[in-house]
């Protein structure tokens, strides 16, 4: 696109941004203000895209929405163990205690760690 191409539909925009402020500014409806100032209703409403679609290029692109729930996680505190207990790890959480035995195996403790992430 050739310089004076660029520059005169800069000119256009900047006519319509005018137009389209003058028209809100006024207090009458679109179709009213239109009819009284001589504009084609389809012009205006045309125009008003044409600047909302080009507004919302300048804008950065949004974030993909995600079903799933943030990842959030809990402050453990690590306590000595309950005396008489084998269990290497124990957290307590809202009054209950949840204990995984020494040679608890992989499976187990990822069971345990969903169960835990639905209750908080």
């Amino acid at each position: 696109m050739d310089q004076v191409t660029t520059v005169r539909k800069q000119m256009n925009r900047e006519q319509w941004k005018s137009i389209i402020t003058e028209c809100r500014s006024s207090g009458m409806t679109v179709t009213a203000w239109c009819r009284t100032n001589g504009i084609c209703e389809q012009t205006y409403y045309k125009n008003l895209k044409k600047l909302r679609e080009e507004m919302l290029e300048s804008f950065p692109a949004p974030l993909p929405v995600s079903d799933e729930k943030p990842v959030s996680f809990k402050k453990l505190e690590v306590q000595t163990p309950i005396p008489g207990t084998q269990a290497a790890v124990i957290i307590r959480l809202n009054g209950a205690i949840v204990e995984v035995n020494e040679g608890a195996g992989q499976q187990t403790i990822q069971a345990v760690l969903l169960a835990l992430q639905s209750v908080c």
